[in-house]
């Protein structure tokens, strides 16, 4: 198997994992024994990190383990229509009132997420530059922004 097929089926594998048990970080040297792959682990691990595809991880040199979360461009990478659809879901609904600051865990598609979860699509859209955030009374706050805007704008001219 090559190094690519190996990186994308541990991020389809960190994937599944994390729609088990949200922000939960899982060691990859156990699953790529199970494909015959473990003397890999780390140089796999470090190659997911270096492409900017895991939330965090974290190795223990000794015992040959390398444990990771996987983050929204990881995900991109296996479920591209998942990350596509809540992020028009998302923008779309901050679109409805775009000057105020609406609580992320209310919006439409995040309500049953948890919380590692939302703060780490948080993190993927502040990236984009689509939204503003900020924290209020314990509560994380988002707001569009005008590059969110013009992201919406984009996809009208396309469907």
């Amino acid at each position: 198997m090559n190094t690519s097929e190996i990186l994308n089926k541990t991020l389809a594998w960190l994937y599944i994992k994390e729609q088990e048990v949200p922000g939960t970080m899982w060691d990859i040297t156990g699953y790529l024994d199970s494909i015959g792959e473990q003397h890999q682990s780390e140089a796999i691990g470090l190659e997911l990190a270096e492409r900017g595809y895991l939330r965090t991880y974290y190795r223990y040199e000794s015992q040959n383990i390398f444990n990771a979360a996987i983050n929204t461009i990881g995900i991109q990478q296996v479920a591209p229509e998942e990350v596509f659809t809540l992020t028009q879901i998302v923008l779309n609904t901050l679109n409805c009132e775009p000057q105020r600051f609406h609580d992320i865990s209310d919006l439409p598609g995040l309500e049953a997420k948890a919380w590692l979860q939302l703060v780490e699509f948080t993190r993927y859209l502040l990236k984009q530059n689509w939204i503003e955030a900020k924290v209020l009374n314990d509560k994380l706050l988002v707001k569009l922004t005008i590059e969110g805007r013009l992201y919406l704008k984009s996809y009208e001219f396309i469907a």
